[in-house]
């Protein structure tokens, strides 16, 4: 007989969602790579192993740890890392270690490792592509980026594009002078080489150059532009088909888009032209190193997924005709496809959906579409009724100094079968701000979400203007705007949602991490009665001192989203004030909780206690947690517990009032 369903104020329902569970799961999973005889491998992190990132081995139906407990696959060039193992079709792998950044060889059968690099303090390497012996099936060349921070200062620090000859583990200097590399990748013959490349003050994702060269005994010549230009037109994933055709995508029509070069071609690449699909992305920002979005099944087809709404979809290409089919997967968030397909016509892909959390997945098309899962990024027993649905809402902008346009974001309802709230009461809402700021927020299913929501709590995500998801047009429109436009279209969600009258309006919390903080920070100050708290995660609060900080990556990243173009120095100093939240902690009057990492290199500590010490000082109540072991996002069990019972406590004290 089932339990008689109690009423409870909202916030105070008891839910099987734990903090241990979140803290104790198994973490991420990412960089999934396949062989030829359709071994699957991916990094997954670990909290209770010290947020390592292990090598798993997926085959034949079992999962096995091949990297040794002593080794965290991660990498670190661009400081976002990302790509940190390589797979050959023969089942070698590349890998790059957490603890000394160099390169190493992994034999998956034996757990035989060599290393490829010499120790080095200063020097940083992601492998990119590898290139195996016709003669003997095994890697003889690797192509990588290595990061030279010799000279510390981000204005110093080197990026290369290497070459290394695996037999004598000889070092070759192939592309120079460029701020930054990425995406460089072998030909299916080993003959070409096609790289990413840009310079400040851009960033990939505003605009980027595609070249490619002949590859022979170590040297590239011949190299040719392709596509991209200056802040102009993003150019992103370029990957080599069978036949040799160029793919990437392009944001040249101002959404990321599929293009294609004939192989041998000397005319300019043109658009894969899908019909009803112009205006969806084809491709997302490139925070991190690999990203992998389609998938060359063969000369004729490809594996692509898109992006409307926050939403991803699948479709087969059929690129005789440029026609497509929708696969109508259940897969909508967290995307990763491998680079290499299992067959003609089956590929791996990570992701999650509405309605389960991150999985490893083979996704298979004949006259049917077959969807298998592998393994779980967590495996949880939790019924669906449990389970908060995603909404995507738009609103209009009601705040602040640009009013024109819709917003949108990611709403979940309080979901709880065993509780009801007393009637004529509305939910507290926690608005919850994406980092970047050019990312977004999607509809897959977050345990997280679901730990506030199976408690009684509203949660929205708001893609403020300047998230990625929706077109470049709105991507720029955070351009000169940041600090005002995302904390106004947080606001105008608030104000959105209290009309309707889906939350309480009294009752609403704020938090972020990163550049979602650092909007936090900035919302208590230009809306100081309309949030009763907020978390900052690792958040921006002086932007001066981020900019003079911050790594090589981002440390030009600002200018463009604070300044018009040629705005004078004088302008630019107030501009800094003005949007530094550490210089008006008077004008908040919400209690600051604030979460940071000991270690963080891409928001440092500094940062944080800066804050602290300026709320403390205009009486301000204020609370800073800080995280050894820690940097940019917490990945230990025990740090990501706490951080979840910090806020927690804080969400009872501040917005529902409890003594706690």
């Amino acid at each position: 007989m089932a339990n008689p369903i109690q009423t409870a104020a909202y916030g105070t329902w008891a839910s099987p969602i734990t903090a241990d569970m979140l803290a104790q799961i198994g973490g991420k999973m990412e960089n999934v790579a396949v062989t030829s005889d359709g071994t699957i491998y991916l990094l997954e992190a670990r909290p209770l192993e010290d947020g390592r990132n292990c090598i798993v081995q997926c085959s034949k139906g079992t999962a096995r740890d091949v990297l040794p407990r002593d080794y965290n696959a991660l990498s670190r060039v661009h400081e976002y890392g990302g790509k940190a193992m390589t797979a050959s079709p023969t089942g070698e792998i590349i890998f790059t270690d957490g603890k000394t950044m160099g390169l190493y060889r992994l034999e998956p059968a034996t757990g035989t490792i060599e290393r490829l690099t010499t120790p080095s303090e200063t020097l940083r390497y992601v492998c990119t592509s590898v290139r195996t012996s016709p003669a003997t099936g095994k890697i003889d060349w690797i192509l990588a980026v290595q990061e030279d921070h010799t000279k510390p200062a981000p204005a110093d620090v080197q990026n290369t594009v290497v070459a290394i000859e695996v037999a004598t583990k000889q070092i070759v200097p192939l592309l120079q002078g460029a701020d930054f590399y990425s995406y460089a990748q072998f030909s299916p013959t080993g003959d070409k080489v096609c790289w990413v490349q840009w310079n400040h003050p851009d960033m990939p994702w505003t605009g980027t150059l595609l070249w490619t060269g002949r590859w022979a005994d170590g040297k590239l010549s011949e190299s040719h532009f392709v596509a991209g230009k200056a802040q102009a037109e993003s150019v992103t994933q370029p990957r080599w088909g069978p036949d040799g055709t160029l793919y990437f995508a392009s944001d040249r029509t101002g959404y990321w888009q599929l293009y294609r070069l004939p192989s041998g071609s000397s005319s300019q690449a043109t658009r894969i032209q899908l019909k009803g699909l112009e205006q969806v992305e084809f491709a997302h920002p490139d925070w991190n190193m690999g990203n992998c979005t389609y998938t060359c099944l063969t000369s004729h087809q490809i594996i692509a997924a898109y992006m409307r709404n926050a939403q991803w979809s699948f479709i087969l290409v059929n690129l005789d005709h440029d026609s497509y089919r929708e696969l109508n997967v259940p897969i909508t968030d967290n995307i990763e496809l491998a680079e290499r397909p299992l067959s003609e016509n089956s590929v791996a892909v990570l992701g999650s959906s509405t309605t389960r959390l991150s999985n490893l997945y083979t996704l298979s098309i004949g006259e049917t579409v077959h969807l298998q899962a592998l393994k779980k990024a967590a495996d949880i027993s939790l019924p669906e009724t449990f389970y908060s649905p995603a909404q995507h809402i738009s609103f209009p902008r009601v705040h602040g100094k640009f009013q024109q346009g819709e917003c949108y974001a990611i709403f979940r309802a309080p979901q709880n079968p065993d509780y009801q709230a007393p009637q004529g009461t509305l939910p507290p809402l926690v608005v919850s701000l994406h980092g970047g700021p050019t990312s977004c927020s999607g509809v897959g299913l977050q345990l997280s979400d679901l730990y506030w929501t199976s408690r009684g709590y509203a949660v929205v995500w708001v893609n403020y203007g300047g998230s990625s998801g929706y077109g470049r047009a709105y991507r720029d429109l955070l351009n000169s705007r940041w600090g005002e436009l995302d904390i106004a279209d947080a606001a105008s969600c608030v104000s959105f949602l209290a009309s309707a009258s889906r939350v309480d309006g009294n009752q609403v919390g704020i938090r972020g991490g990163s550049a979602g903080g650092y909007a936090v920070l900035q919302a208590l100050c230009d809306y100081p009665t309309l949030f009763g708290g907020g978390n900052s995660l690792y958040g921006i609060a002086n932007l001066r001192t981020l900019c003079e900080d911050t790594h090589k990556f981002e440390s030009q990243y600002a200018y463009n989203l604070l300044f018009p173009p040629d705005m004078p120095d004088e302008e630019r100093e107030r501009v800094l004030h003005d949007r530094s939240p550490c210089y008006h902690a008077d004008q908040i009057r919400a209690p600051l909780l604030m979460l940071q990492g000991e270690e963080d290199h891409v928001v440092p500590l500094n940062q944080a206690q800066d804050m602290e010490r300026v709320m403390k000082e205009h009486g301000r109540e204020v609370k800073l947690v800080v995280f050894a072991g820690e940097g940019h996002g917490f990945r230990q069990a025990a740090n990501k517990k706490r951080a979840l019972n910090e806020e927690e406590h804080w969400w009872q004290k501040n917005l529902l009032k409890m003594k706690v």
